[in-house]
């Protein structure tokens, strides 16, 4: 994933009670389905703390629910990995 706001999808809200957040407290995300928000949202997270503690090893359990009023909580747990990646480039002379 390398953007946080895909132009299209279902407005829902990510939070981590947890940290002591609460649905007033979520993040909007665009995305096709909750499961998509949630992991759009760990990206965000992972990204904005700079620490990288979910893709780091550390499971966190969030709730998200549609933006919409009256619309069902449902909970996941988010957790990541990190992939290493390597590139070789030929040296000439």
């Amino acid at each position: 994933m390398s953007s946080f706001k895909p132009q299209t999808g279902t407005p829902y809200l990510v939070w981590c009670p947890s940290r002591g957040a609460t649905k007033e407290d979520g993040r909007r995300i665009l995305a096709y389905c909750p499961g998509y928000a949630v992991e759009r949202w760990a990206e965000w997270d992972d990204a904005s703390s700079a620490d990288y503690t979910i893709v780091g090893g550390t499971p966190l359990e969030v709730l998200v629910a549609e933006e919409a009023m009256g619309a069902v909580e449902q909970r996941f747990v988010v957790s990541g990995e990190s992939v290493p990646q390597y590139r070789a480039k030929e040296v000439k002379g």
